[in-house]
């Protein structure tokens, strides 16, 4: 298997984050990866730079409340893995101050009131050199 890219464990962490998100049918989520230009604590503000289609950036200012789920997703090694059945992936909840400039983040946001609302973010932790063990 060759090396994990950024793009390559973002397919991956969207595959992980397949699952159903809280909120009503009708609430639209759009879903985004890039790098954490900025973090606003006291404003509860978050901004996302992302390398969209063509090589185009945008940036995304998300409102991001105390409820809003903050995850690190960390590839496992084949030796982490107790079962068949285990994931590929370990996911620790963590708040909005484990959160870092730099970070490479999966983002699931709505829109409401013409402003983004993060619904969940996933940091995607670089991968271990290969034979390194935690």
């Amino acid at each position: 298997m060759g090396r994990l890219t950024p793009r390559r464990l973002a397919a991956l962490v969207g595959l992980l984050l397949a699952t159903a998100l809280p909120g009503s049918a009708a609430d639209r989520v759009f879903r985004y990866s890039g790098k954490v230009e900025r973090i606003d604590l006291d404003e509860g503000l978050v901004v996302v730079d992302e390398l969209a289609a063509r090589g185009q950036r945008r940036r995304h200012e998300l409102r991001v409340g105390p409820e809003t789920p903050i995850l690190t997703a960390a590839r496992l090694q084949p030796w982490e893995m107790r079962s068949a059945s285990a994931s590929a992936f370990r996911e620790i909840a963590v708040s909005l101050l484990d959160l870092l400039a730099g970070d490479f983040v999966v983002v699931e946001s709505t829109e409401e009131d013409g402003r983004l609302v993060a619904v969940r973010i996933t940091i995607v932790e670089s991968q271990r050199p290969a034979g390194a063990r935690p």
